[in-house]
């Protein structure tokens, strides 16, 4: 398994990764890792068709997690957003992106949260279905991918 870690060149500027928060660059277009860039090079990526993950302590995502990811990130950026019907489900699938790896342990938790928090705001509520069951079917799709198509490496940035 190929392992990413510091010295490891930087998907935008090309220099080494030698400090700081790294963050890891997907595709959203099709289920991809790019590559890994400096917290500052980041900006702006969206625009091209990428996302990123910047790295928090401890700085470590393994094959599972970012097989994860690899698949998570083309499924989000497909569902509806913005003012459109149903688009909460793409709003609660990135709410588990806040506190990523960590919201995985219990995703009807972290989806109750954003209910809430989604209620609070007064915001309008454009879903027709069962946010529950879909969010969850979604998530069993992405894990299905995972699994079949694994990344195949590890990000190790501890120091």
């Amino acid at each position: 398994m190929e392992r990413i870690t510091w010295k490891c060149q930087c998907f935008v500027c090309k220099r080494p990764i030698q400090g700081g928060r790294p963050c890891v660059v997907f595709s959203t277009n099709k289920a991809g890792l790019v590559g890994i860039c400096h917290s500052g090079c980041s900006y702006g990526l969206h625009r091209f068709g990428y996302y990123w993950l910047q790295m928090c302590p401890p700085y470590r995502l393994n094959e599972e997690q970012l097989s994860f990811l690899k698949h998570f990130y083309p499924k989000l950026h497909r569902l509806p957003g913005g003012q459109q019907p149903n688009r909460e489900l793409r709003f609660a699938l990135a709410y588990l992106d806040r506190d990523y790896p960590a919201s995985l342990v219990n995703p009807l938790a972290t989806l109750r949260r954003f209910i809430d928090e989604h209620k609070r705001y007064a915001r309008e509520w454009k879903y027709q279905n069962d946010l529950e069951m879909d969010f969850l079917r979604s998530l069993a799709e992405i894990q299905k991918a995972a699994k079949t198509e694994p990344a195949g490496l590890e990000v190790d940035f501890r120091p």
